[in-house]
């Protein structure tokens, strides 16, 4: 599968709230971690800590997908726009770095300013 083939996928899955899907994108033993929260750690931890943060939000959807690879980094930077249950937006860019280990993401990183999402 094609770089940007992949991002794809990973990003419709979360812009579906799919987080099963979603955690067929990490190795058993990954590593998430968004913004400034904790790291979690198996994809299985990983598959319930994203449920609950979809379940948090009326919907979420990505834009302007920019994708580079070096060696077993891929890096991601776009826009994302996280809808709120009271009909509010929060629209901020991101960047992720995704650790690679063969055709799996090892370490799922977001650098995103979050602090608005739940006000």
């Amino acid at each position: 599968m094609g770089l940007k083939s992949f991002v794809s996928e990973v990003y419709n899955s979360i812009d579906r709230a799919d987080a099963s899907k979603f955690a067929t994108f990490i190795t058993p033993t990954g590593i998430f971690r968004f913004a400034n929260a904790p790291a979690v750690a198996g994809n299985q931890n990983i598959e319930e800590f994203v449920d609950g943060f979809f379940k948090s939000l009326k919907g979420i959807s990505h834009s302007y997908l920019e994708s580079w690879k070096a060696e077993d980094v891929i890096f991601v930077n776009g826009i994302v726009r996280y809808l709120r249950f009271n009909g509010t937006a929060l629209q901020a860019p991101f960047s992720c770095t995704w650790k690679m280990k063969g055709q799996l993401i090892d370490e799922y990183l977001i650098f995103i300013d979050a602090s608005e999402l739940y006000k």
